[in-house]
């Protein structure tokens, strides 16, 4: 189980990144309501984190595996076209955000990081857009599998000119063909 300091740390690491992003205000590099987004998503990280491994600590983490869906997933309509995405976005627009780069990579490797992760799928969805954002490769339990390719049903042989016809269909219960008695 997760003692109090892998939490602590996690918290740590999104503190030093808020701080980071809320010095860039100063010096005008970053606007004002992109700051405010991003700090946002910050503390969501780090709530959702705590949430996790507090349900983990006390045994109360379910995980809830979904069925595949039949149909294909839609995308959803993201943020809009100004919001920061890509490989490293963080540490373009403020590279003092390195620095918790390379912490949550430490972290990251631990084996008791690695014992949570196994325990707690779910932190994925937290610590992967960290990863991204940041441009730290994520750890083998946390990268995503392709999904399994279906390959569709083959159709039935098509019958060759010299093939004998198929034989009748019998009624349920019949033996064979009937004999007749003459």
């Amino acid at each position: 189980m997760p003692s109090a300091t892998l939490d602590a740390r996690f918290a740590a690491i999104i503190d030093l990144l808020h701080r980071a992003v809320a010095a860039r205000i100063a010096g005008g590099a970053l606007a004002g309501p992109l700051i405010i987004l991003i700090c946002g998503r910050l503390r969501r990280m780090a709530r959702r984190f705590a949430s996790l491994a507090a349900r983990h600590v006390a045994g109360r983490l379910h995980i809830r595996r979904r069925a595949p869906s039949p149909r294909p997933a839609r995308r959803r309509s993201g943020p809009p076209g100004w919001y920061p995405r890509g490989h490293a976005w963080l540490v373009r627009l403020v590279p003092a955000a390195a620095g918790g780069g390379s912490q949550l990579q430490y972290l990251l490797a631990e084996p008791e990081m690695a014992d949570f992760l196994a325990a707690a799928p779910q932190a994925g969805r937290i610590l992967r857009p960290l990863c991204r954002a940041l441009g730290i490769r994520p750890p083998e339990t946390l990268r995503l599998k392709p999904p399994a390719r279906r390959t569709p049903a083959s159709p039935p042989p098509a019958a060759s000119p010299s093939d004998p016809p198929p034989a009748p269909a019998l009624a349920p219960g019949a033996c064979g063909p009937p004999i007749c008695a003459a």
